[in-house]
């Protein structure tokens, strides 16, 4: 590591031109506040290119206060060859070695260059020599090479006040840093580098397992392709051999089947043919005679017509005569009965009689009607009870009729419950009843024409349009022995779940306050109070039906029994009433009965003649128009079977003319056919022609129709199957074939080579553990060397290094201070107390740059006494002199004057006065003899 010999500045903030030296183990910069420390500590730092500082302060700050276009910042290291014989900026092999900064302005920005030349060259020389100058990231290269690693680098970065720092590092932190230091940190991250490399490998491993996947599916779809085409291929040459080689075979075999049995067809027929000209020729002698046989059984009808004619003559007369003999005598013994009745009878008492019997007479008639209304209404009720419909009353079917005139669909809430525990009916019906003839809309889109209906027809029930769907109900409610066939009103629900079933009023006392709730006889208690709602009336359910249609069935029954009783009344009444009403006409039967005495005593003597005269001639008809109906029925059946043997005479004649027809057609058709089976034969091979092959395409096939069926399965097999018709399927079959296989020959290499390179990894870092844990050791040795050199005792934990990504990542480095035998204490914490702090951090921060093969290098530390009294001040002093860095420290110059006695050399910077432009030169104080003063004047 190098150190450094001397600084130049020029145009470096407000400092025009200086050179300063920093050829001391220990460079002390004092000065008061804002007199330009850190702006020194600033250009050492630009002049190393460390630039990851936690500050808003850059190196073009700086650059911006003088006005000047450019900047130079030159320092003179040492070039000093460590233990193995290298020096830090090979292969410059001179003793200095000077670093160059030259900052230029170039296009409203600033712009650096750097430069590595050998020797204590100026800033005039390197300007003037030209040389090869660096950028920024070569520049870094080459000072890392020359021992100025990121770590180091990082540890400059620490700005004023913030030495303790290092000991507020967590221990993974801690740990992580040590091995940045000592150049274990590109190692781990080339070895986590790699495992980020094994981890995309395998990633694109995956991917191509994916596209190996994808691809077998791409294979598997080009084998159904290509099965699809070779299923194709066969269909179409099936077609192709039924078309050219077996329907033509079937033709040929089913028109020789055709003419063979032709042969006995045409026979049969003929046969036929004959039979039926016999046939005609015995109904033509029958019908000779049958016509004869009308005619003679027509003249018989004709003369028993005439017979019956003058038969039924003489019986109406006998009957006249008769029927006036009768009406005499009838008459007679009615005035018999009337004489015999006359007597003293009363006017007035029959007249009350009779006007209390026509009065009784209307009662009845009023009642008959009454009752004839009610069974009309029962009968109704019942016929539509039985066909498990309700009873409508007249208001509701007439609005119902006006709904469904207008085209509204809807039905009845009496239509859609159902009851399912008989022994709640009675409460049921009770809450109800004020909503049997409640009216659902099935659509809410038609309530407005329904509203309108019902304010024209004045009906007095609800029209609901707002239904909704029976939630689950509450245990115990009335709601829970409720079945809706529809959806009922959505209140109505609510209602019901709110009141719950008690068996007794009192179960209902003892129910919270407020909770509605009914007894199955109907009591109701509400918000309002309690009451009995109950009624013996049944609307709702299937029960309710029932126990309705037996009512009425029973009162049907009464109101027969009824009419009966009032029928059987009124007759007797109607029989006195007459008879009365015959004596108060007062007549004088006996007055008549002399009159015509010798009228009636004449009709008495040939009254029995008379009869005997009528029934004899009614015998007499009787058996005249038995004659005629007879004979009626017997031509009747003569020319029904006169026209039954016409219709077969012509059934007979249309018979032989269609069988004449018939054996002509069917002998043209077998001569058509012959002369077709020769016609086709000639044109196919004679290897078809054969009874075999027939038989055998016979046997595959029955009929030509039956191939043409077959044809048409194919071509709609063809139409329909979506095959693959594309020949160059195949190739693509085998393309993709051969992908597969060289993907998963591919990826089956690849797993293999990425198994063998993990499997490398971790065997390498592996072994590359014990050299972590080597720097790890080399570290607390380290720490515990430069705590004995300040007298703190230093102790270590060792962390666990295991070969695991995890363990590495969280491994830490826990470390430990006694200061002055008071007790072992942490990094931080938060016992010790702020000069502790800062010997920790100097401990942490010196043992990183501590390297037996590697001595010297350098510090910059800020402020590192501000925490400190003057004992310890005096302690750090020792113990930065007994190290082997170095360091360059700022002070402000109100500390003690210890802070002075480990340095030798002293930069004390001052303040730029009012009136000018550019700041003093800083000025240096260097210890003469160590020997002779403890601390500059």
């Amino acid at each position: 590591m190098f150190e450094f010999r001397s600084l130049e500045v020029v145009h470096w903030d407000y400092w025009q031109r200086f050179t300063l030296p920093l050829d001391s183990a220990i460079v002390t910069v004092v000065g008061p506040n804002g007199s330009g420390k850190t702006t020194l500590l600033d250009a050492l730092r630009t002049l190393l290119a460390i630039e990851d500082r936690e500050t808003a302060r850059d190196y073009k700050t700086y650059l911006r206060h003088n006005g000047k276009p450019f900047a130079w910042l030159r320092a003179v290291v040492s070039n000093r060859p460590d233990r193995n014989g290298r020096r830090p900026f090979f292969p410059i092999m001179d003793a200095d070695v000077t670093l160059a900064c030259r900052i230029r302005k170039k296009g409203g920005d600033w712009t650096r260059d750097y430069q590595i030349v050998g020797g204590d060259t100026g800033v005039e020389a390197i300007e003037s020599q030209g040389g090869e100058w660096l950028g920024l990231r070569d520049y870094r290269v080459r000072l890392e090479g020359a021992g100025l690693t990121r770590a180091i680098r990082r540890v400059l970065t620490l700005e004023q006040g913030a030495t303790d720092k290092l000991c507020q590092y967590p221990p993974r932190e801690l740990l992580q840093l040590v091995w940045d230091v000592f150049g274990e940190k590109p190692v781990l991250e080339d070895y986590q580098r790699a495992r980020g490399e094994q981890f995309a490998t395998e990633q694109e491993l995956k991917q191509l397992g994916q596209d190996l996947a994808a691809l077998h599916t791409r294979l598997e779809a080009a084998k159904a392709d290509v099965r699809s085409f070779e299923e194709f291929g066969e269909i179409q040459r099936e077609q192709q051999r039924l078309e050219v080689e077996i329907a033509p075979k079937v033709a040929l075999a089913e028109l020789k089947s055709t003419l063979d049995g032709g042969r006995p067809r045409l026979l049969g027929l003929r046969r036929a043919l004959r039979e039926a000209q016999q046939r005609q020729q015995q109904l033509d002698q029958r019908e000779t005679g049958a016509s004869d046989h009308v005619t003679q059984s027509r003249a018989a009808l004709e003369a028993a017509q005439a017979a019956a004619r003058d038969a039924e003559q003489r019986f109406l007369a006998a009957r006249d005569l008769a029927r006036d003999i009768e009406g005499l005598a009838r008459r007679h013994a009615q005035l018999e009965e009337l004489a015999a009745s006359q007597g003293g009878s009363d006017v007035a008492a029959l007249t009350r009689e009779i006007e209390a019997g026509r009065r009784r007479q209307a009662e009845l008639d009023l009642a008959a009607a009454e009752e004839r209304r009610r069974a009309a209404e029962i009968g109704t009720q019942i016929a539509a009870l039985s066909t498990g419909q309700r009873y409508q009353p007249g208001f509701e079917r007439e609005f119902r009729q006006a709904l469904d005139d207008a085209g509204i669909e809807h039905r009845m809430l009496a239509d859609s419950v159902e009851v399912t525990d008989p022994a709640w009916e009675a409460a049921v019906e009770a809450v109800l009843n004020p909503y049997r003839h409640l009216v659902l809309l099935a659509s809410p889109a038609d309530a407005k024409r329904a509203f309108a209906l019902g304010e024209k027809h004045r009906y007095r029930h609800f029209v609901v349009a707002d239904r909704a769907p029976v939630e689950k109900a509450s245990a115990g409610s009335l709601l829970e022995v409720l079945r809706f066939s529809a959806d009922p009103p959505a209140w109505l629900p609510r209602q019901l779940d709110r009141i719950r079933r008690v068996a007794t009023v009192d179960a209902g006392a003892k129910l919270p306050q407020g909770q509605d709730w009914i007894t199955p006889t109907g009591y109701l208690r509400e918000h309002r109070g309690g009451r009995h709602i109950g009624t013996d009336e049944r609307h709702f359910g299937t029960s309710a039906r029932h126990g309705r249609l037996k009512d009425l069935e029973a009162e049907q029954a009464q109101l027969a029994r009824r009419h009966a009783e009032r029928e059987k009344e009124l007759a007797e009444l109607v029989r006195k009433l007459d008879q009365a009403q015959a004596r108060l006409l007062k007549l004088d039967a006996a007055q008549e009965l002399v009159t015509r005495a010798a009228e009636f005593a004449q009709a008495d003597a040939e009254l029995a003649e008379r009869q005997a005269d009528a029934q004899a001639a009614a015998m007499e008809l009787t058996q005249a128009r038995d004659t005629v109906d007879r004979l009626r029925e017997a031509l009747k059946q003569e020319e029904l079977d006169a026209a039954k043997r016409r219709a077969e005479r012509d059934a007979l004649a249309r018979e032989l003319g269609e069988r004449r027809h018939q054996l002509a057609q069917e002998q043209r058709t077998h001569v058509r056919r012959i002369i077709e089976f020769r016609h086709q034969r000639g044109l196919m091979p004679p290897a078809w022609r054969s009874a075999q092959v027939l038989a055998d395409a016979r046997a595959e096939f029955e009929t030509a129709h039956e191939v043409q069926r077959e044809l048409e399965r194919l071509a709609h097999r063809i139409e329909r199957g979506g095959f693959v018709t594309d020949p160059a399927c195949v190739a693509l079959r085998e393309k993709i074939g051969a992908d597969h296989e060289a993907l998963a020959t591919t990826l089956s290499r690849r797993e293999a080579h990425l198994e063998r390179a993990r499997r490398i990894t971790d065997e390498a870092r592996g072994a590359y553990i014990n050299v972590l844990r080597a720097t790890v050791r080399a570290y607390a040795k380290n720490l515990k060397a430069l705590g004995e050199l300040s007298g703190i005792n230093v102790e270590v934990d060792q962390p666990e290094l295991a070969n695991d990504d995890l363990a590495l990542a969280q491994a830490g480095l826990v470390v430990r201070f006694d200061f002055d035998r008071k007790g072992w204490i942490g990094l931080d914490d938060g016992e010790a107390s702020g000069g502790q702090q800062v010997m920790k951090s100097l401990l942490l921060l010196v043992a990183l740059l501590r390297d037996e093969t590697h001595p010297g290098g350098f510090v910059f530390i800020d402020e590192p006494f501000a925490h400190l009294d003057v004992f310890n001040i005096e302690k750090v002093g020792g113990f930065l002199r007994a190290t082997e860095a170095q360091y360059i420290l700022t002070t402000p110059i109100t500390h003690n004057l210890n802070v002075f006695h480990p340095t030798d050399l002293v930069l004390a910077t001052t303040k730029r006065r009012p009136n000018s432009s550019w700041a003093e030169p800083v000025a240096v104080l260097k210890r003469a003899n160590r020997q002779k003063a403890s601390a500059p004047a």
